[in-house]
């Protein structure tokens, strides 16, 4: 993902808060990605902890209001999502990217990065990092979406912004396909806990905010001026479709996967990560 696009998506925490408010709303079954990650880290409480790609903070934010009594620091490139974290009594948020992460080596018990690999030009070196920075005998926890995660809202947007010229750069490669293997080049072992679910929406609202909170990454950024435009004709198209299909859900297949590692406690690297 072009890092001008990820710059300005995460300027601003609210598209990531209307995408998460939406996946606790309108997901067709309940999930809790929040406990999946806290189960696959088996936490005690006293850990060092880092969240790569900290977002708004709410995942450090859950740790620290439940008693988290180790350090907690949640590293992101945006400063808005920073100053989120530092907002969070007992979190410490810090100015860094994944694939250079201001750490010493062994610094951290347990380390996250939930939803945010798939942004990088390089993730296996974000991988490198999380490991580099991790203690041996740690825990690594990925969250990575699958690979056609709400295929339809999706190529809704994708269609509307390329009547304007607009879309993705490139494709987002990291997903529950690929990343299993990529973290047994860096860890060995790892762990899959997979999550299979739907957003369903009966009504137009939600599916357009929902949609709206994707923009940027189709090039429509706050600023653009024809966004409005682009937001009237896609909202005019949800709302046909509703028409045209009375009493049926619009239902989008969504899902991810935690993917844990323990660093190996003897500090060897597996060969094919060399």
């Amino acid at each position: 993902m072009c890092s001008y696009r990820l710059d300005a998506e995460y300027a601003d925490p609210t598209p990531l808060k209307v995408r998460i408010d939406t996946h606790e709303r309108h997901s067709e079954h309940p999930d809790d990605p929040t406990a999946n990650v806290l189960t696959a880290l088996e936490l005690t409480g006293t850990e060092h902890l880092a969240d790569i790609g900290c977002g708004d903070a709410r995942f450090l934010a859950h740790l620290a209001g439940n008693g988290h009594l180790g350090p907690l620091v949640g590293i992101d490139i945006s400063p808005a999502m920073v100053a989120a974290a530092n907002a969070v009594p007992g979190v410490r948020g810090v100015f860094g990217s994944a694939d250079r992460i201001p750490f010493d080596d062994n610094s951290f018990d347990a380390l996250t990065a939930r939803h945010m690999l798939y942004h990088l030009a390089n993730p296996v070196a974000a991988l490198r990092e999380f490991r580099r920075t991790t203690k041996p005998g740690g825990t690594v926890a990925v969250v990575v979406n699958h690979p056609r995660t709400c295929p339809y809202t999706t190529e809704l947007v994708a269609a509307h912004a390329a009547t304007y010229g607009l879309g993705v750069i490139e494709a987002m490669t990291v997903n529950s396909d690929t990343l299993p293997e990529m973290m047994s080049e860096v860890f060995g072992e790892v762990r899959i806990q997979r999550s299979d679910n739907a957003l369903v929406f009966d009504t137009p609202d939600p599916l357009v905010r929902f949609a709206e909170a994707l923009f940027t990454f189709y090039g429509v950024t706050p600023n653009h001026p024809r966004r409005q435009a682009i937001l009237n004709d896609l909202r005019e198209d949800v709302e046909d479709w509703f028409t045209h299909h009375p009493g049926r859900t619009w239902r989008d297949p969504k899902g991810y996967i935690v993917a844990t590692a323990v660093v190996d406690d003897q500090g060897n690297t597996p060969s094919a990560s060399t």
